[in-house]
C-alpha cells in the first residue's frame, strides 16, 4: 500500500486560487458613474413664503423705546422688540407668540415664589413652579413688571419645533 502524501496537488490549488483572484479584482472596481448624472440622496428643500414687513413695523434701533436694556432689565431680546414695536400684539402673532386677550405668553422668573403682585399689573397667571410662573400679561406693562424688582427674568416660553 502507498502512503497517502501530506501535500496537495498543484490541480486542486489553482481553483481557489482564480476565485480569491476574480473576487479581489471586482471589490476594487466600482462601478463607472453615468455620464452627467449627479446622485443625491437628501430630503428635498422646503417651499418657503415671503412675507413683506410694512414700513410701520420697522423700527430703527435708535428710535426704539428699547434702545437701552436697562430700561428694561432682565426683560428677553425679542420680548424687548416685541414691546418696542408699534403695533406688539401682531409682532407676537407674527412670531408665534401664544396670545390671548390682548396679552402674551410669557415665563417670568420672580425673585421671590409669590406671584400675587402680579394681578395688579393686569396679568392672567397661569402655572406656577417654584419662582418660575407662566403668565399672560400685556405688552406694555412688561417693562413696568422688569422694573418692580420682583423679577429677575421675563422671557419666552419654549415652543415645540415640528419636524
Amino acid at each position: 500500500m502507498q502512503q497517502p502524501s501530506q501535500a496537495l496537488p498543484a490541480r486542486f490549488l489553482v481553483v481557489p486560487a482564480l476565485v480569491l483572484l476574480i473576487a479581489a479584482t471586482g471589490a476594487c472596481r466600482a462601478p463607472a458613474p453615468a455620464p452627467n448624472v449627479v446622485l443625491q440622496d437628501a430630503p428635498r428643500t422646503p417651499e418657503f413664503s415671503t412675507t413683506l414687513v410694512s414700513p410701520i413695523m420697522q423700527v430703527a434701533p435708535e428710535t426704539s423705546p428699547l434702545a437701552h436694556p436697562a430700561d428694561c432689565p432682565g426683560l428677553e431680546s425679542a420680548l424687548a422688540q416685541i414691546v418696542g414695536s408699534p403695533d406688539p400684539i401682531a409682532l407676537a402673532q407674527q412670531l408665534q407668540v401664544p396670545v390671548k386677550d390682548g396679552r402674551i405668553q410669557v415665563v417670568l422668573t420672580l425673585s421671590q415664589p409669590d406671584a400675587g403682585f402680579l394681578q395688579s399689573f393686569d396679568a392672567e397667571l397661569g402655572t406656577q413652579a417654584g419662582t418660575r410662573v407662566q403668565a399672560y400679561v400685556r405688552p406694555a406693562r412688561l417693562c413696568d413688571i422688569a422694573r418692580s424688582g420682583k423679577v429677575s427674568a421675563i422671557r419666552l416660553p419654549a415652543q415645540a419645533v415640528p419636524q
